[in-house]
């Protein structure tokens, strides 16, 4: 007979912070509305996280974790590259990164990043490395790898992933924030359609 998995008092409490900072924003929510939606006392809430502040950096630290799992470790990616076309590498990075960036639980936790990056200059920090610094500095890894084996044309992978993750920025941002419901569907359409753009008109070697 299964488990059934106990979820604890901090768990709780995290999951509704997420809920209540992703409807109304961070600074709009008290840590007594938390503790009353909870069930518990605000005092019993301190036990579990020290302040508001606490919680929040939790939070980051959970999307962090996450995120970090939409990355090829990099132990293997080279011999991983030698096996697949660009096109292919891109088609499987995209699909780590929409098993996970995609999940409800995480967009909730973006919407709380964009929210407050406009406001709080630990938020904005926190959203320029792992939203456009380490995405970028992933990307060009992996072409650099690529070029360095002469599996891609001779380009500049800076440029080349920059230009890269802007699309996925601009696509994450399109479905996550101006729609009421992300369509996964046109989703996958589009970034495979972009995928083999990529590939095939700037990575792709003559005569290959």
């Amino acid at each position: 007979m299964d488990q059934i998995k106990t979820v604890s008092t901090k768990e709780i409490i995290f999951n509704v912070a997420v809920d209540l900072f992703s409807e109304k924003g961070y600074s709009n929510v008290s840590m007594r509305e938390i503790a009353h939606a909870v069930g518990i006392k605000a005092s019993s809430l301190y036990k579990h996280y020290e302040s508001k502040e606490d919680l929040l950096e939790s939070i980051f630290a959970f999307f962090r974790s996450v995120l970090d799992q939409t990355n090829f470790p990099a132990a293997g990616l080279e011999e991983y590259l030698k096996n697949v076309t660009p096109e292919e590498y891109l088609n499987q990075s995209f699909l780590l990164f929409e098993q996970v960036m995609w999940n409800p639980a995480i967009m909730k936790i973006a919407k709380i990043i964009n929210m407050e990056q406009q406001r709080n200059q630990s938020v904005r920090q926190f959203f320029t490395e792992e939203f456009i610094e380490k995405p970028f500095q992933i990307t060009k890894y992996g072409f650099d790898i690529m070029l360095e084996n002469g599996l891609i044309a001779t380009v500049d992978t800076a440029a080349a992933a920059e230009e890269y993750n802007a699309y996925i920025i601009y696509l994450y941002f399109e479905q996550n924030f101006l729609k009421d419901e992300p369509d996964m569907e046109e989703i996958e359409k589009r970034m495979l359609r972009h995928n083999r753009f990529f590939a095939d008109h700037i990575l792709r070697k003559e005569g290959k």
